[in-house]
């Protein structure tokens, strides 16, 4: 990957623009945390000073996940000791407020029509599914009038499965066998769920923690300190660069894309590549705070012109003989049409891309590689067509999956789980015309929530 250095200047700058936004975060996890001290304080019967929290027994390199929204818990959590059941924070809230843990905003989920690509990404955090992980590919997730949810606690759905929930419904309580056992006892305590839940229903969850007592305390301390020293950052305050006072385009950066009357809302920022390269970090920022899209056009200009064509890639794969020969010469697609996973040969399948394929009923075959590599990093299988992919990235200082200061997986402890930052590619069949089903291009989308 080619080289790109931060000044020492800069990389002090950034950790100041980050700090900032993250302290507002970091002050609701502390009072989150605080909270849930008071209440164990009340449950022993002791002053909320006096409460000392049991360290989980959980390595560096391990990540606890909550067993009913499968969100990944940071610090104080409650478990069970017999059978190591683990609730997050948030769920142990929604319980003691009488809510389903896990399902408090079921009903403000977003709504997703029936056949639409690119649904499994619709979604809200965790925390407003129903103990559900992340839908796959072509799973329609449909909010209507009148249903029950039955996925508490399923496994993942397979391609294609229509999970529908719907307005007018039985609470879920009423539903669901053992949902009504499972409830905050009178002192505040928590009981482990029945085993329709996960749990084993004999014990209560106690307090744990996996960070060292008083670390988040002490680091809000120090993040306050440092914040009121620094100049205070406004999002949406500012009126763009792009436009004059009297709302004129100041230069050609901005596009018109649509046409709403009485708005300010119709351009997009789209500067070129190479202007971004010589500088145009703070005007992107200024949209980038207001939640605004970003496109940067003509970003091939600045690679190296390394062929993406499917047998390049094929050639480029079959020279890693350090993979087994099964990972190297096959891989596990989608077939668009039935919504199975098929395993193919990889030299079939980008010969089937670049010449198109029939199956024997007269229809084109359409296959489709999803999140691929899926079990090795692109580094490893495509390394020269990484660099390619690198160098074509715009603000490095946010895509750097590396070194990019304000990209906040690189400010991870070494010795952390962190997130596959990738990048993972979709590669797909396709047709001149779409055929109404089984659509296999994945639409242009923005995940609801962090992978």
């Amino acid at each position: 990957v080619d080289k790109w250095e931060v000044s020492k200047e800069d990389i002090i700058k950034f950790s100041h623009r980050n700090l900032h936004f993250l302290l507002p975060w970091l002050k609701d996890f502390h009072h989150e945390q605080m909270q849930e001290k008071s209440i164990e304080a009340m449950i022993k019967g002791v002053d909320a000073s006096e409460v000392k929290v049991t360290q989980a027994d959980c390595k560096e390199d391990e990540r606890i996940y909550c067993n009913n929204c499968r969100t990944s818990i940071v610090d104080l959590h409650r478990s069970c000791d017999k059978c190591s059941y683990d609730l997050c924070l948030s769920c142990c809230r929604e319980l003691r407020d009488g809510l389903s843990p896990g399902a408090a905003a079921a009903n403000s989920m977003v709504l997703t029509q029936p056949g639409v690509e690119g649904t499994e990404d619709l979604q809200q955090s965790s925390h407003d599914n129903i103990a559900s992980p992340k839908p796959s590919d072509g799973q329609n997730n449909v909010l209507m009038d009148n249903a029950v949810p039955v996925n508490i606690a399923s496994p993942k759905p397979s391609d294609g499965q229509n999970d529908v929930l719907m307005d007018n419904a039985v609470p879920v309580e009423d539903n669901v066998p053992g949902l009504k056992l499972w409830r905050v006892n009178s002192n505040g305590s928590i009981s482990c769920p029945p085993n329709a839940f996960g749990g084993c229903g004999d014990s209560v969850l106690e307090l744990k923690s996996l960070l060292e007592e008083n670390i988040i305390s002490d680091l809000l301390e120090k993040a306050d300190l440092v914040v009121k020293d620094e100049r205070m950052l406004e999002a949406g305050g500012s009126k763009c660069s792009c436009f004059t006072d009297s709302s004129e385009m100041t230069n050609g950066t901005s596009y018109k894309l649509a046409c709403r009357d009485n708005s300010s809302d119709n351009y997009i920022y789209c500067p070129n590549a190479r202007d971004v390269q010589n500088g145009a970090l703070d005007h992107f920022q200024e949209h980038w705070l207001k939640g605004e899209p970003v496109i940067v056009r003509d970003v091939l200009e600045l690679t190296s012109g390394l062929s993406w064509e499917p047998m390049v890639m094929w050639r480029a794969l079959r020279e890693k003989k350090d993979k087994s020969e099964h990972e190297r010469l096959s891989v596990t697609a989608l077939e668009c049409l039935a919504w199975s996973e098929v395993e193919i040969n990889t030299s079939f399948f980008f010969n089937g891309y670049s010449r198109g394929a029939v199956g024997p009923d007269g229809l084109p075959v359409l296959l489709k590689l999803k999140d691929w590599p899926q079990h090795s990093s692109f580094e490893d299988r495509l390394p020269r067509h990484l660099a390619e992919f690198i160098s074509a990235l715009p603000f490095r200082e946010y895509t750097d999956h590396k070194s990019g200061p304000l990209n906040l997986a690189v400010k991870l402890p070494k010795k952390v789980i962190k997130p596959d930052l990738g990048p993972k590619t979709y590669i797909a069949y396709g047709v001149a015309q779409e055929l109404g089903v089984g659509d296999s291009v994945t639409k242009i989308h923005c995940d609801m929530s962090d992978a």
